[in-house]
């Protein structure tokens, strides 16, 4: 019948909807439609813990600039990219970031004073030194990686842009971790 039939078009067309709808929101969140999912910093001295109104940490293009819209630290997913000549602290628990830049910097240096997780630390040449506190650590995952949408590519398991590491006192620990074996790139 022509009403059973035009119920049946309705529902088909109500389900390819939520699903269109459902697809949009996941892509949007994950950054594949062209959103940054990385912040750059803009100050020195800015901390993970830092909120927007502080002007540490702007969203980042995909040209991997300041978009001059002030923003909250790098949250837990995110990638986040050196802006200058900074030292950033570490200071958000159990904090997991999928990748570091420091290309055109020279980092002053990365401060660990909560225990973080870190994909890959890629640069152009400078290194970024990381001071650990003492009980504190931080855990090279290898896992991660970026595309261009964060302003960089960051490879997996790569650490070419890792510098000296300085292990505070007692208990400070680097954990270097890949789901690959042998898979982690240290320069």
């Amino acid at each position: 019948s022509p009403k059973l039939f035009q119920k049946a078009i309705q529902q088909g067309l109500k389900a390819a909807l939520f699903t269109t709808s459902t697809a949009a929101i996941m892509l949007s969140s994950s950054g594949v439609l062209g959103v940054a999912v990385g912040v750059i910093s803009t100050n020195n001295n800015a901390a993970f813990s830092d909120l927007a109104v502080a002007n540490n940490w702007n969203d980042i293009t995909a040209q991997g600039v300041a978009n001059g819209t002030p923003v909250d630290g790098p949250q837990n997913g995110m990638a986040f990219t050196y802006g200058g000549d900074h030292t950033i602290t570490a200071d958000e628990a159990g904090r997991i970031i999928t990748a570091i830049n420091v290309a055109g910097t020279t980092p002053v240096g990365l401060n660990i004073t909560q225990n973080t997780v870190v994909g890959s630390i890629v640069t152009g040449g400078n290194l970024l030194p990381v001071t650990i506190t003492a009980g504190k650590s931080l855990t090279l995952n290898g896992t991660n990686a970026v595309a261009a949408n964060h302003g960089f590519d960051a490879p997996a398991d790569n650490y070419t842009g890792l510098g000296n590491i300085t292990l505070g006192e007692a208990n400070a620990a680097l954990i270097i971790q890949s789901v690959t074996p042998a898979k982690i790139t240290l320069a």
